[in-house]
């Protein structure tokens, strides 16, 4: 059962999973520190709700396919190595976008998580998956976040 962020129950477990990370809490793959990665599920809610704007890379395959694997979580081969691309737009490091402290990033987060929730209007498109409603938002909300607590095994 695919899970939304929007419901309240799997948002919070979502913050009660952010609540164990530590600033010393290692990933089990990629590069990110605990806090770059909060950073990162911050920056990537920003496309949600409109604050962030990336051109559109779509394709047929992309707005089909794989749209349907990321909004039902599919996990693809490759992902705990490291392999999946993000936007140069949200990638902490590449984009030198400054982080700070945990505890610091985890409000951050919580806050944008609040808005998103609260906002009446999120974007109507993806720049790789296309049209986007509420709910598909609220599936990749998560997805995505369940992807890096995974990674940093909370």
């Amino acid at each position: 059962m695919r899970k939304n962020i929007f419901v309240p129950a799997v948002r919070d477990r979502v913050i009660e999973r952010i609540s164990k990370l530590s600033a010393g809490s290692a990933p089990k793959w990629g590069k990110l520190s605990s806090a770059q990665m909060l950073r990162h599920l911050t920056e990537a809610c920003r496309m949600a709700v409109n604050e962030i704007d990336i051109p559109d890379q779509s394709n047929l395959l992309t707005r089909s396919i794989v749209k349907w694997l990321f909004l039902n979580n599919v996990k693809p081969p490759g992902r705990e190595k490291g392999k999946i691309k993000t936007f140069p737009q949200v990638d902490i490091i590449a984009s030198g976008i400054s982080v700070s402290d945990i505890d610091h990033e985890k409000e951050n987060y919580s806050a944008i998580i609040n808005r998103l929730i609260n906002s009446e209007n999120l974007n109507p498109k993806h720049p790789l998956f296309g049209n986007m409603s509420r709910n598909d938002w609220g599936y990749l909300t998560y997805a995505h976040a369940d992807y890096h607590l995974t990674q940093f095994d909370v």
